[in-house]
Formats: structure tokens, C-alpha cells, sequence
């Protein structure tokens, strides 16, 4: 294995972290939405958000050492594409407001 296979491997387990972590969220989505993503977990003193974002620099860390690398990722950090799926989630917002399924912050 290659320096470049290795660090795919290191981002893909960052991935796999990061989707645990959305999961465990997820998973206690009540408690979240009963006490909200700034409660605190006794046994690490972090909160959820706090948990998630330490997921999310470890999986940036890794794409990051993918492109010093010199791995080209065509597309990544496409505004283009960040700004359409991010109009598509506004507008699926704006039907679950319409439908009462969801409230103004």
C-alpha cells in the first residue's frame, strides 16, 4: 500500500467516524431535541456539537493530507454544488414549514 491508498483508507475511516457520530446524534435524537445539541455528555464532558465538529476536522484533516499529497479531487469545494444542495434543503424546509412539520428558529 501507497502513501496515497493509505491516507483513502485514513479518510474513509474518518468517514465511517463521522457518520457514527451523526448516527449516535441521531440515535438519541429525542434527548436532542428535549435538551438540544448543546447538552453535555457526563462521561467526556463534550457537548454534541462539540463531539461532531472533533469528527468532522479529523475526516478535513485527512482530505487535507490527500491533496498535500497531490491527490486531485475535481470538484471539491464546488460552490456551485454546495449552493444547489443547499437550495434543495431550503426547499424541503420550506415544505415541512408549509405542511406545520416544521417552525421558524
Amino acid at each position: 500500500m501507497n502513501a496515497q491508498e493509505h491516507l483513502m483508507v485514513v479518510a474513509a475511516e474518518e468517514a465511517g467516524e463521522v457518520a457514527v457520530a451523526a448516527l449516535a446524534l441521531g440515535k438519541s435524537l429525542n434527548k436532542t431535541l428535549r435538551f438540544g445539541i448543546d447538552d453535555t455528555n457526563p462521561a467526556t464532558n463534550k457537548t454534541n456539537a462539540q463531539m461532531l465538529a472533533m469528527e468532522l476536522n479529523d475526516l478535513i484533516a485527512s482530505v487535507e493530507m490527500l491533496l498535500e499529497l497531490g491527490v486531485e479531487l475535481p470538484g471539491l469545494y464546488d460552490r456551485e454544488q454546495i449552493d444547489k444542495k443547499k437550495a434543495k434543503v431550503q426547499k424541503y424546509m420550506g415544505y415541512a414549514e408549509q405542511r406545520g412539520t416544521l417552525s421558524e428558529k
